[in-house]
């Protein structure tokens, strides 16, 4: 699809209309949360951009998610919120998927479990694709298991011997399998072997390794979150949300030591965020979703530069 500036302008306008206003009909709070943060997230394979001061006395770091400030609103006692904001990854250019600088929607919702979470998202997107006047594929999105797609494309589990076995078998990899973290192997398989195979349409993937449950809880042996794609874009992202301060902290003294381990910047614990986990979050599930993509898969372009007059600012 090719349209002029104007019409991406007036999209995009239209697009993000249509995502307050479901919001608003769902009874959420639209939250506005800090870009400028002393601590940024504390994932190891996320790299935030450094801010400083022209006189170097103030230092900061731009979001890579409004992830902890929203969850510090629930502990106020908010049950719906959602932000759309401006979020910041360095090394994120280079691919027509991917910029510096994209619009994501994050919000979370009190009681509410993955299905339902899914449940929301889809309806989401239905609701702004029919206020769009936009193409909608008719039947429900596909939901499968990890454990699902491990065996239906490669016939393998998810525990590492075997994920090294399949590694070594196709030759994934020259690195040293015993120097990379159990991450690295996984998506060595997911990448190569399952991710190309999507449909073109819509579909939730759930039920992660436990190795990988990142801010999600631990249950049945499985880390309890989903990613929603199109075809082989990732567009979302969710939790259902760990509340165990204790748990938390030692997750992120993990993260610390992968970081040390990958020679990137350690960050300080968010001793904030814990505190508000010990303060009291109620059980719920939190989604995040990359817009730009989302506009783009809608509107059937191939490119993010097809969505935005500003592809070359940075």
């Amino acid at each position: 699809m090719n349209l002029t500036n104007l019409e991406i302008l007036s999209q995009r306008s239209q697009f993000l209309q249509a995502i307050r206003t479901f919001f608003t009909e769902k009874q959420f709070l639209e939250i506005d949360t800090p870009a400028l943060k002393k601590i940024p997230g504390m994932e190891p394979y996320l790299d935030p951009f450094l801010v400083n001061s022209p006189s170097e006395n103030e230092k900061g770091y731009l979001i890579t998610s409004p992830e902890y400030s929203l969850k510090q609103a629930l502990s106020l006692g908010l049950e719906r919120v959602y932000e759309i904001a401006h979020t910041f990854r360095s090394g994120e250019r280079g691919s027509s998927f991917h910029t510096a600088e994209f619009l994501m929607l994050e919000f979370y919702e009190a009681g509410s479990n993955l299905g339902q979470a899914m449940d929301l998202v889809e309806d989401l997107i239905r609701s702004v694709a029919r206020k769009l006047s936009l193409p909608m594929q008719s039947g429900p999105f596909l939901r499968r298991s990890v454990k699902e797609l491990l065996q239906d494309f490669v016939h393998i589990d998810w525990d590492r011997q075997t994920l090294e076995s399949k590694i070594k078998e196709l030759a994934l990899t020259n690195l040293p399998l015993e120097q990379m973290e159990y991450e690295d192997c996984f998506f060595l398989i997911f990448l190569n072997l399952i991710e190309p195979k999507f449909p073109a349409e819509f579909q939730f993937i759930y039920d992660y390794p436990p190795e990988m449950a990142a801010l999600s809880r631990i249950e049945g042996g499985v880390a309890k979150r989903f990613e929603l794609y199109f075809g082989n874009i990732e567009l979302a992202n969710a939790f259902f949300e760990l509340l165990d301060p204790r748990e938390q902290r030692a997750r992120f003294e993990k993260e610390q030591k992968t970081r040390e381990k990958l020679g990137k910047e350690v960050f300080p614990i968010h001793e904030e965020f814990l505190q508000a986990l010990e303060k009291g979050l109620p059980e719920c599930s939190g989604v995040s979703i990359g817009l730009d993509r989302l506009l783009m898969v809608l509107l059937g372009c191939t490119s993010l530069k097809e969505v935005s007059p500003y592809w070359r600012e940075i």
